[in-house]
């Protein structure tokens, strides 16, 4: 990547969308909200008030991927829900102590999930938008032509926030409009004896079905007690063939090769996560390169390359 064009990225890239997004026409101000609880959760994994997340960095002319420190307040947060929305959607998982057997809770973690996956496609289609209009600033075109490589992005994270909204209607809010209960699935993996190390709140597709509707997955990992943590994999009933055929390596993990698996399935298709400093910490050199090494090659697109070093809830 030219120099040139590192800046103009840094610089589009502080673009950032502030919107209530449930419901949509809401007016009130966005506040920084947590997608992986800070009291509950990011407390128990921080080490001096700080979690390690994945970000972004300029190295040699290039873009890459590393994990670096932030403070518990700033971790995981997206600015798509005012304060009001904020308490009245994740009041059951807030206020009460977790119960994975609690559909209510199961849904509104799905649905945190969701809402930050919506706000970063969004986003992202916003600094795209501001980067095709400095674009054709600087090259004197009208900002109404679309053949820019970044009105292509901007299209393309229109539709697939549009696509993420009408799953999100069709399983989620149009069935509780009716007063009828969500028919979601629920994968709930438990992991004893593990410590408080790492948490996740992340959406991702694993395709599509023969009708074309997105196939999604929302996946919660959170640390319960010191040494109890759980993983939440939650999908559309509709969609339970398909699911259990794309993520068939977590289905049909034995309880000796589960949480590997669950560590894969997490490097290949997450990017919403907390890592405790002082567990990655312990990590080898190898490791840690290996970890980041496959983090970013999934991030082009490639596959995960097996090797005992993924299991990130492991040192």
């Amino acid at each position: 990547m030219a120099n040139e064009n590192i800046q103009f990225f840094v610089k589009t890239q502080k673009v950032d969308l502030s919107k209530c997004l449930c419901p949509l026409d809401c007016k009130e101000k966005a506040i920084k909200a947590h997608s992986i609880q800070n009291a509950k959760v990011i407390d128990m994994i921080a080490t001096e008030g700080n979690v390690m997340m994945p970000r972004g960095v300029v190295k040699n002319g290039e873009m890459h991927l590393e994990l670096g420190k932030v403070g518990r307040q700033d971790a995981s947060t997206f600015t798509g829900l005012c304060s009001k929305h904020d308490i009245e959607l994740f009041k059951a998982i807030d206020t009460k102590p977790l119960n994975i057997d609690n559909c209510e809770q199961r849904r509104q973690l799905a649905t945190r999930a969701y809402l930050r996956q919506f706000h970063t496609e969004l986003a992202n289609a916003e600094r795209d938008w501001n980067r095709h209009e400095q674009y054709c600033k600087e090259n004197g075109l009208d900002s109404s032509n679309p053949f820019t490589p970044y009105y292509q992005m901007y299209d393309y994270w229109i539709d697939k926030s549009h696509e993420l909204y009408r799953y999100y209607r069709k399983h989620i809010e149009e069935p509780m409009e009716r007063g009828i209960e969500p028919s979601l699935r629920s994968l709930i993996i438990t992991m004893d004896k593990q410590a408080p190390v790492f948490a996740c709140s992340a959406l991702f597709s694993i395709g599509h079905t023969s009708g074309n509707d997105l196939v999604a997955v929302m996946l919660t990992v959170l640390p319960l007690t010191p040494t109890y943590t759980v993983a939440i994999l939650t999908y559309a009933r509709d969609h339970e063939d398909e699911v259990k055929k794309g993520l068939a390596s977590v289905f049909d993990a034995d309880e000796k090769t589960l949480k590997h698996e669950l560590a894969k399935l997490i490097i290949e298709k997450v990017e919403n996560f907390a890592l405790s400093p002082a567990h990655h910490a312990k990590w080898s050199a190898e490791k840690k390169k290996r970890v980041i090494d496959e983090f970013e090659k999934t991030m082009m697109g490639g596959k995960v390359t097996d090797h005992p070093d993924l299991n990130v809830f492991l040192t």
